[in-house]
């Protein structure tokens, strides 16, 4: 496909020319990948987040009765928010690449490739590092100065007090909406691109999985259910 009086070839690659059209002027590239028709059919998009949602719910619930059945775990409430603070170097990991690999890393990786070729994920990633390396220096000092702490607003209290507390709490609380509605209102865009499954249910079906396994196993099952995230990805 040529541009209007040039012969230059647009697009420069022969396999990329399917999503390309003519306007007069020139060549202009389909706005999004599927064109808003959906490849696959609701059915398929319903049975994957329900099927999903309950695998994930079962079988993570049934890691941590194992635990506590045959490893002796006392699931106290200290227990359920930290995970009984023995987690291993292997699951922190495995946590870090899949809690790291969420909505706006997948969406937005994605996007930018489209936009920018190759080198728009890559230059994605390589920002996303930095933030992974600080994250890394600032847990362990966290471990050997707080380790008993519960969250970072814990710390902040009792080292700048209640006003920097209060200010945290607030911050904090925004930023678990803003990340909650994203991982939400991403998964379901995704699943309605694919499938054309409602948005607004998916929004609402999506977290049920997730509600089962954390009611059940506190931190530890998000952990394990993570660690799957991580093997399966």
């Amino acid at each position: 496909m040529a541009s209007s009086g040039s012969s230059q070839q647009c697009p420069p690659f022969d396999f990329s020319a399917k999503y390309y059209s003519s306007n007069g002027d020139g060549c202009v590239r389909q706005g999004s990948f599927f064109e808003g028709k959906p490849i696959l059919g609701q059915g398929i998009g319903y049975s994957v987040i329900l099927g999903f949602g309950a695998f994930f719910a079962v079988f993570t619930s049934f890691l941590v009765w194992l635990e506590k059945r045959y490893v002796g775990s006392r699931h106290t409430s200290e227990w359920f928010n930290t995970a009984g603070r023995n987690v291993k170097t292997g699951l922190i990991a495995s946590v870090i690449v899949s809690q790291w690999t969420w909505a706006a890393t997948i969406l937005q990786s994605s996007n930018v490739a489209w936009e920018y070729g190759v080198s728009g994920p890559f230059w994605y990633a390589s920002g996303a590092t930095i933030q992974v390396l600080l994250f890394g220096v600032m847990a362990i000092e966290i471990k050997r100065k707080a380790p008993h702490a519960h969250t970072v607003c814990e710390i902040v209290k009792a080292r700048w007090g209640t006003p920097a507390h209060i200010v945290f709490l607030f911050f904090c609380f925004l930023t678990n909406i803003i990340v909650t509605a994203m991982l939400l209102l991403g998964g379901s865009a995704v699943v309605n691109a694919l499938t054309g499954v409602n948005i607004y249910a998916a929004s609402f079906l999506i977290p049920l999985g997730v509600i089962v396994y954390t009611l059940a196993g506190g931190l530890k099952a998000t952990f394990l259910a993570s660690y799957i995230h991580s093997v399966i990805g």
